[in-house]
Parts: C-alpha cells; sequence; structure tokens
C-alpha cells in the first residue's frame, strides 16, 4: 500500500478505535516490559531491600543490594513509572509505601502479587516451542516451563490459602466445618506444594489429609512444606495421575483447586473423583472467576486468564495428548463437565471473590 492509498484509508477509518487500540498496544507492551524487570527486582531482592528502608537514592540501594548502580538507578525509574514505587524529586530519593511493600513484598497478604512476578516473564521465554506447537500441534509441558513457575505457582496461590480457605472458602459448605473439626478424610487433588493441605492440617488437627499429584517434583516440595509447619504426622502424599485416582480409599472431602482445566484427562479426573467420594460427602472445585461466554470476558481479569490459557495451562495439557480445555470453562463448562461425570448436585458457592469461582458437587 502506497502513501496515497494510506491515506484514502485513514479518511474511512474510526480514528478514535484506531487511536485506542495503537495505545492499547502501547500500553500492554509496557507491561510486558514492566513485569520483565520486576520479575529481575523480585529475583534480586530490589524489593525486599526497599521495603521499611525508607528513601534511598539509588547509590544506596545498590550498596543495600550489593548490585550496580547504573542499573539500579535505571530500574528504579522504571518502577516509578510504572507506579510500583515512589519517587522524591527535591530529595531525589526513592521509596516503597507501606501499601506497596503489601503488594509486592508480604507474602502473607491477601494482595500479594509475587507468584504472578516470578511465573509471568518466565512463562513466555518459551514462545519458540509454542510457536512450533501453533505449527505442528502439541505443546510445553509442566516440567519444561521451569523451577520459576512452579515456585511462582505455589505463591500465587498460597495467598488464598492462607487467607481465605479456612476462613470463608470452606465454611461457604454447610457442616463441613464440623465434619473437619470432628475428624474426617480429606484429599486435595493436584496439591501441588501443598499449601492448601497445610492450612487445613493446621485448622482442623482431628481430620486427616492426603495430597495427589502426577508431579513427582511437586509432591517432593510438598513434603519438605508440611514437614516444615509441623503438620508431617497427618498429610501424607501419592503420585498419581487425576484420572487415576482409585475408587478406595472413599473420602469426605475432595478438593481441586484451579487445576481440572490443566489436566490431561479432566473428564476422567471427575469420573475418579466421584467413585472417590463417600455417598454423603462433599467435592470442592475451584476455577478462575471468567465466563464461558467470551464476550463476558472483554475486561482484565479476562485479558489475565485467556492470555495466560495459550501460555500456560492449555499447553501443559496438550504436551501430553491432554484435551487442552484451557484456563477459562466458566460456570457453564463446570457444570457440563459434572453432568457427564455423573454428579447429582453442582451448587455454586455465594463466596465474593474477584478471581476465583467456587463449586460443591455431591456424589
Amino acid at each position: 500500500m502506497d502513501q496515497q492509498q494510506a491515506a484514502k484509508m485513514s479518511a474511512k477509518l474510526d480514528q478514535q478505535q484506531v487511536e485506542k487500540l495503537a495505545f492499547r498496544v502501547i500500553g500492554d507492551t509496557s507491561g510486558a516490559f514492566t513485569m520483565a524487570l520486576a520479575y529481575i527486582g523480585d529475583r534480586l531482592g530490589i524489593f525486599q531491600a526497599m521495603a521499611g528502608a525508607g528513601p534511598l537514592t539509588s547509590e544506596e540501594l545498590a550498596r543495600k543490594t550489593g548490585l550496580q548502580e547504573r542499573y539500579v538507578r535505571e530500574w528504579l525509574k522504571a518502577m516509578v513509572t510504572s507506579e510500583y514505587i515512589n519517587y522524591d524529586p527535591a530529595a531525589q530519593k526513592f521509596m516503597m509505601t507501606d501499601e506497596q511493600a503489601f503488594v509486592l513484598v508480604n507474602p502473607d497478604s491477601p494482595m500479594y502479587v509475587g507468584g504472578l512476578i516470578q511465573m509471568g516473564t518466565p512463562t513466555t521465554i518459551h514462545y519458540n516451542k509454542l510457536i512450533e506447537a501453533f505449527k505442528h500441534g502439541g505443546g510445553v509441558s509442566y516440567a519444561e516451563l521451569g523451577p520459576d513457575v512452579m515456585e511462582g505457582t505455589e505463591k500465587l496461590f498460597r495467598t488464598g490459602y492462607v487467607n481465605f480457605l479456612v476462613s470463608e472458602w470452606l465454611p461457604a459448605v454447610p457442616g463441613l466445618v464440623d465434619k473437619l473439626k470432628a475428624g474426617c478424610e480429606a484429599v486435595d487433588i493436584g496439591c501441588g506444594a501443598g499449601q492448601a493441605l497445610i492450612q487445613m492440617a493446621k485448622a482442623f488437627p482431628n481430620s486427616r489429609f492426603t495430597g495427589i499429584d502426577n508431579d513427582a517434583a511437586s509432591i517432593e516440595k510438598a513434603k519438605k512444606n508440611v514437614a516444615a509447619e509441623g503438620v508431617a504426622e497427618r498429610v501424607k502424599f501419592i503420585q498419581f495421575s487425576a484420572d487415576q485416582v482409585p475408587a478406595n480409599p472413599k473420602y469426605d472431602l475432595i478438593c481441586t483447586f484451579d487445576c481440572v482445566h490443566d489436566m490431561v484427562n479432566p473428564r476422567g479426573a471427575l469420573k475418579a473423583i466421584r467413585q472417590a467420594l463417600k455417598d454423603d460427602g462433599v467435592y470442592f472445585w475451584t476455577e478462575p472467576n471468567a465466563s464461558e461466554r467470551l464476550e463476558e470476558n472483554i475486561n482484565l481479569l479476562g485479558r489475565v486468564f485467556s492470555t495466560i490459557s495459550t501460555l500456560h495451562c492449555m499447553t501443559v495439557s496438550l504436551a501430553l495428548n491432554g484435551e487442552g480445555l484451557g484456563t477459562v470453562i466458566g460456570e457453564g463448562g463446570a457444570r457440563e463437565l459434572a453432568k457427564e461425570a455423573g454428579f447429582s448436585k453442582f451448587e455454586k458457592l455465594p463466596i465474593d471473590n474477584p478471581f476465583n469461582q467456587f463449586f460443591a458437587l455431591r456424589k
């Protein structure tokens, strides 16, 4: 297209829509680059060094972290423009507010995003493998994503478990907390590093817990985590694929936290879960808080869930010749899967959470 043709086309276009999209791309590019620098700052302990330290010059922060001042200075400028940290132009010093530290540094905060920072950039570096998958099929396995993604995922979900699992999520199922207090058999399928099991084992010492995962490295990490938290005597681990979970023993409570959509065989897994559930047991299932209707996901969280689907959730399933459901199955998709698996009751729980939706299923 020559310049004259371009000018004619431009005259016919809605310039507001053109500019809106162009600046959206600029904003997304800024976000991607910011996340890369935030990842570096998190890995090198720069955010952590700033928390509670008060105003610092770039020289002071470089000495504190043992890093090169020129890089620290440029990094600080980028973080200021993204409003991750603050800057006092009169003093020419940088600082992290308590609110910023609550989000970026404190792992027990309900708004901690360190897990996202740690897993975001390392997830995207596998683009060459994804290009090949686009051409030829297959995917990128969970193991291939690397240790940063695994650790970042653990941090990401730990936030919800520490702050809400025992106090808000489980109590939403009538009678469940009483059963756990009295003592019952519970299992977390797709348990990862065991962070949900730790919170439940601490809160309900009369119950017995099992963690099931198909990833050996995750189970080894989970064993270390429960031992460090002093609950190893009440938690055991088994390496199984979710669709191979045996029908016996039966469990009073079966949990899957944000993992059914990742599974190689989610339909087989749900059938196995139903078989392993006691007649009066409950299956507690969480999924990302998004809709199965694409037009309802044109928003911030919809963007996050939909983009990570291609880069992570869908591809780890397809890498093993799985179904590749993708991150966003929504309530409607969950209901269809539950019906196919034979569950008689499906209830969406009234839990107000921006990131997840919660279901209670009965055999």
